[in-house]
């Protein structure tokens, strides 16, 4: 596998540091994966500068019975991204949910914690990935959308793990009927908004936050040998 340059690596950590320097505060930004990243690849993103990484941990998997299933890359992925030199690893859980053949979200978030518990996982935060999946119809009413994410609330709170939600100011309106409907504002937001800015200054309050945490501020960037999200950090 041919690796980044060099040159490409210390063009963009020079990059990096000059925003930095120029908003004259600290910050920091990350990646986020959903495919197996190698440990090279891995190592190759903390170089050129991204110092976090989230991956994902959990499928919908609705064309099973039962639906939702721990990813078969998590913990190959968590592996080598702390070979790659990362100290933490986030993971984010993309649900089944609106059908009934999806196991109940106790039972998802079990699955995510047992994964945890029996890899000796060192995980900071998990995600709840808030979000339509059109081909699965996975939120087809307000209603329903707001008991699913409800119960999902109170198994993570269960967990005794840090968590948050990831979503838009977009989808969360859609997806629960209300741009002000709070599940709970008190953990961290993680947003998406594809502007390739590493500000929050476009952000938009809803579901009753009014200070992010994460940005996702680009998608599907190719680096490294591999394709990740970027992701910047308050």
């Amino acid at each position: 596998m041919k690796p980044s340059s060099p040159f490409t690596i210390l063009a963009s950590v020079a990059t990096v540091l000059s925003f930095f320097s120029n908003i004259g505060v600290e910050a920091a930004t990350g990646v986020d994966a959903s495919s197996l990243i190698t440990t090279e690849q891995w190592a190759c993103a903390k170089e050129t500068g991204y110092e976090n990484a989230i991956i994902r941990g959990y499928i919908e998997a609705w064309g099973q019975n039962p639906g939702g299933a721990v990813d078969k890359n998590v913990v190959e992925n968590y592996k080598n991204a702390i070979a790659g030199g990362y100290t933490s690893v986030d993971l984010y859980i993309f649900p089944c949910t609106g059908r009934d053949t999806c196991k109940s979200p106790a039972d998802q978030v079990q699955d995510v914690i047992n994964l945890i518990d029996e890899n000796t996982m060192d995980i900071g935060t998990l995600w709840l990935d808030v979000e339509v999946d059109p081909e699965a119809d996975n939120f087809p009413s307000a209603e329903g959308a707001r008991t699913a994410l409800q119960e999902f609330k109170k198994a993570l709170d269960n967990s005794g793990e840090k968590w948050g939600v990831y979503a838009s100011k977009v989808q969360w309106t859609s997806i629960t009927g209300s741009v002000d409907w709070e599940l709970d504002s008190s953990v961290p937001l993680w947003y998406p908004h594809y502007d390739d800015v590493m500000s929050f200054d476009d952000f938009e309050s809803f579901g009753g936050w009014t200070t992010p945490t994460i940005k996702q501020y680009a998608g599907t960037s190719n680096f490294c040998d591999a394709g990740w999200d970027k992701n910047f950090y308050a």
